[in-house]
């Protein structure tokens, strides 16, 4: 069945061997994901570290990047250690420069993505803009490979990781692949109901952070709702940035809004995290060096002029 549903993945398909050949050739790998990671970059890259442990018991493998205490029930990062030139695989990461962690010259660098490859880097990549998720073509190069070393942690990881990036297969990226993907993820034995909990389970202080969201919301005629939040109201509600932007689809729901975001400060930059039901607006992320997915995209502007530039920008293709 999965056969049938990914014949038109091309670079899947096609580049499948040569990426496992990289890593046959290489007795260290590194696995990198973004910066600021959600539920998806995290699973992916820790199915990625597991699986390959399970399949390469001599390899040293190792993944890296800032600690997100949100998503630490899925596991935990490794120690940086000095390697001798690894093979460096970056994972759920569209742009080189928001890759959380270092890359030596002579690194050997491979992609595994499901953006748009608007920052083609790598020596080797494959890009799937097709499927839900990191999580989800992880899954279908490791049935291409050999699914014996997916274990009921390797499946946690993934399933965990699609879920965060499909809202509970609730989003349009939801396909019929990415459901027969998860019903062979969640056959293995793990606590899907418990890792649902803990993934969105809360604080008291985040319940009221999301209660002050609401009250600060700006909605405009246009079909654009917003909050902007100030960075010294994410340390008074003691949230990571990660944390702060989870509450993005709040507005998801009220049938008025057409295009919504949250627009945190980061010290000298404000990140955006732009949503939207139908109209397409990965195309205006990147025209304000951002990037994503469709209906779902992240912006980073210098400041609140740069910000009304935003605004009036999708303003323009709401008419």
């Amino acid at each position: 069945m999965l056969k049938e549903l990914t014949q038109n993945l091309s670079e899947l398909n096609s580049k499948a061997k040569d990426v496992l050949t990289l890593i046959e050739q290489h007795d260290q790998i590194v696995i990198l994901r973004h910066q600021k990671p959600d539920p998806d970059a995290y699973g992916a890259q820790l199915g990625l570290r597991n699986y390959l442990r399970n399949k390469y018991k001599d390899k040293d493998i190792i993944a890296l990047g800032g600690l997100e205490p949100s998503l630490d029930f899925l596991g935990e990062m490794d120690e940086e250690k000095p390697l001798n030139s690894p093979l460096i695989i970056a994972v759920d990461t569209a742009n080189l420069d928001r890759l959380d962690g270092t890359i030596e010259a002579g690194n050997k660098l491979v992609k595994i993505d499901h953006h748009p490859d608007v920052d083609p880097f790598g020596d080797l990549s494959i890009v799937e803009t097709a499927v839900s998720s990191a999580s989800e073509l992880l899954y279908l190069l490791m049935d291409l490979w050999d699914t014996h070393p997916i274990d009921n942690e390797v499946a946690a990881c993934l399933y965990m990781g699609i879920v965060g990036d499909t809202g509970r297969f609730l989003y349009n990226n939801t396909s019929p692949l990415t459901l027969q993907v998860a019903s062979r993820l969640i056959d293995f034995e793990f606590d899907a109901a418990k890792l649902n909990n803990q993934m969105h389970q809360s604080t008291k202080k985040a319940f009221m952070y999301k209660g002050w969201l609401i009250s600060q919301a700006v909605f405009l005629d246009s079909g654009i709702a917003y909050t902007y939040v100030p960075e010294e109201v994410i340390k008074e509600f003691d949230l990571s940035m990660s944390e702060a932007g989870l509450d993005v689809n709040i507005f998801r729901d009220i049938d008025e809004v057409k295009v919504w975001f949250l627009a945190l400060e980061d010290k000298d930059q404000i990140r955006i995290r732009l949503r939207s039901k139908e109209i397409v607006i990965n195309d205006i992320a990147g025209e304000f060096g951002g990037g994503g997915h469709p209906l779902a995209s992240g912006i980073r502007v210098s400041d609140k002029n740069e910000l009304e530039a935003l605004i009036e920008r999708i303003e323009e293709k709401l008419v």
